[in-house]
């Protein structure tokens, strides 16, 4: 870094840096009110930066554990289990939604806020007479 450049960087107050790090403390299980032995329709990204897309899975909430990432530092970890008993583990910032499921009369897997969806459907068009 030549002088120039080093007058004009301004240090970052660490007062700032602490209340960022206040707000990302808040779980990722927590924040999507995730409960162990329940089960979620969970969509989660997954892929590199340049082929990267969203996966939605039927799973099982097992926890959350500490992974050790390659760098030796520590992560937090959501735990799921597959309906096929295979496990899925999810860093905190690949979750993107958890909806709670639920068996229906005819065994099929459903999803249980339907307050939620009915929100997101579009308003029915209005025929106008000509």
């Amino acid at each position: 870094m030549n002088a120039s450049s080093a007058a004009n960087a301004s240090p970052a107050p660490s007062s700032s840096i602490q209340r960022g790090r206040l707000v990302r403390d808040r779980s990722v299980a927590e924040r999507f009110g995730l409960r162990l032995g329940e089960m979620y329709r969970v969509a989660y990204v997954a892929g590199g930066a340049d082929a990267r897309r969203v996966s939605r899975s039927l799973v099982v909430f097992e926890g959350v554990t500490e992974r050790r990432r390659w760098d030796g530092a520590t992560a937090s970890c959501l735990d799921f289990a597959l309906p096929q008993g295979r496990a899925l583990s999810l860093l905190g910032h690949q979750l993107v939604d958890a909806r709670p499921a639920g068996l229906n009369e005819r065994g099929q897997w459903v999803l249980l806020a339907q307050d939620q969806a009915a929100r997101r459907r579009r308003a029915p068009r209005r025929i106008t007479p000509r």
